[in-house]
């Protein structure tokens, strides 16, 4: 369905850069695009691209070990401009593959051309990269190391298919001690990229996500996810029911409500709400409630991409209700794909929905959700002796080796 913009009205969140904008928070950002590349701050022309680190093939130029703090300086004066307060921040979990169908024109997209995709195994090691350059270039700089504190990595490079994924995530805590702060973005169903990847295909309920989710829970990270309500509709007139809700509910009811330890239990922030790309489905909003009411004291509604203008602007005063309802529970991104330059823009986009709040509830929904989301797991991880800030794993933590799998073992003949 097509983005609606709607008009801007009321409150100002995004102003010239000497006027003060209005705190908000980007639950959503992803540092690499699909080639797994990024913008960067190339204003000193030390490498064969524009100032954004755009080269004219369309592409940006690949920063070697040493220079990816760039990706960061870029980004946080973008914050420092907007005021944004917090930024989720993760690599791409996936690459577009170049097919030799398609050799007259590289695909930069996964919706470019019908080539697989495939996993990016390394992406999370590129943003590990960004953050120990960003720390090691500006060591004696104490307002630029204070700067970083509004930057909040995420693991995402993890194949929620493979029951191993939670291995991959210990090592690379390991690997950067004090480095991480939650797992995500983790793919579920996406529309037509779990269709175009290579592999099995995810669902919501898949023992490796049951599996990564007690662990996040066990040491206290947050987790995003992807996972589409419903199939895709071939036009907008389709409904679908959602089928793949039930999914959902299975794993925060293997995850969260059997779980008898409250702090063990993960923090789940729901990407899109769960709507992508064609997908019709109808009274969600009313749905989403359902879902709220049962764990709204462990799932956060990311309201980014599609969601906002194929759903809440075609409903606005009943999403402002159940937004009154649940104030605790929902949160703004940019689903900015390798380009931070595009993060205002973005969350502009987000302006008609806060301003028609009421100044304590937009206030929670622009910044304060997720800053308390991730204020809160640094202060569990601590009592927890696994860190002060980002995760700290000892050398010697490991899981038994059938953690998570209670479920899969009470099916066994």
């Amino acid at each position: 369905m097509k983005f609606l913009s709607p008009l801007i009205a009321g409150v100002c969140l995004f102003t010239s850069p000497s006027a003060k904008a209005e705190p908000i928070g980007d639950c959503h950002y992803h540092l690499l695009d699909f080639l797994q590349n990024g913008e960067f701050d190339n204003r000193d022309g030390a490498f064969p691209a524009d100032a954004s680190g755009l080269m004219k093939d369309g592409r940006y130029f690949q920063l070697p070990y040493g220079e990816r703090h760039r990706r960061l300086t870029g980004l946080l004066e973008v914050t420092r401009r907007n005021n944004i307060t917090d930024v989720v921040v993760s690599g791409m979990p996936f690459v577009k593959k170049w097919a030799e169908d398609d050799f007259f024109l590289r695909p930069k997209y996964y919706l470019d051309s019908s080539s697989r995709v495939k996993a990016a195994r390394d992406t999370d090691l590129q943003v590990a990269a960004a953050f120990m350059d960003y720390k090691r270039r500006f060591a004696g700089d104490q307002t630029r190391l204070a700067d970083l504190n509004r930057l909040h990595p995420f693991i995402c490079a993890l194949d929620t298919t493979d029951l191993g994924a939670v291995d991959l995530a210990i090592k690379r805590i390991q690997e950067y001690p004090g480095v991480w702060e939650g797992l995500g973005e983790l793919m579920s169903r996406h529309d037509d990229l779990t269709n175009l990847t290579t592999g099995e295909r995810p669902r919501g309920n898949h023992p490796s996500l049951i599996r990564l989710l007690k662990f996040a829970g066990k040491v206290s990270l947050p987790v995003s996810i992807h996972h589409n309500v419903a199939p895709i509709s071939r036009n907008a007139s389709e409904v679908k029911e959602p089928w793949y809700l039930n999914e959902l509910l299975d794993l925060l009811n293997q995850t969260v409500r059997k779980e008898s330890d409250p702090d063990n239990r993960p923090i789940v922030m729901w990407c899109h709400a769960g709507i992508s790309r064609r997908i019709v489905v109808a009274d969600y909003r009313q749905i989403l409630e359902r879902v709220l009411k049962e764990y709204h004291e462990n799932l956060f509604i990311d309201l980014s991409w599609v969601v906002l203008g194929s759903y809440v602007y075609k409903d606005l005063d009943g999403w402002v209700s159940l937004i009154k309802k649940y104030p605790d529970n929902f949160l703004i991104g940019s689903d900015s794909v390798g380009k931070y330059s595009n993060i205002p823009m973005e969350l502009k986009k987000f302006q008609a929905l806060l301003s028609a709040l009421p100044t304590e509830i937009r206030a929670k929904v622009a910044y304060q959700n997720l800053s308390t989301i991730l204020k809160n797991a640094k202060t569990a991880r601590k009592s927890k002796g696994l860190g002060d800030g980002g995760i700290t794993l000892p050398h010697d933590f490991h899981l038994p080796e059938r953690f998570g799998l209670e479920s899969l073992q009470k099916k066994r003949p």
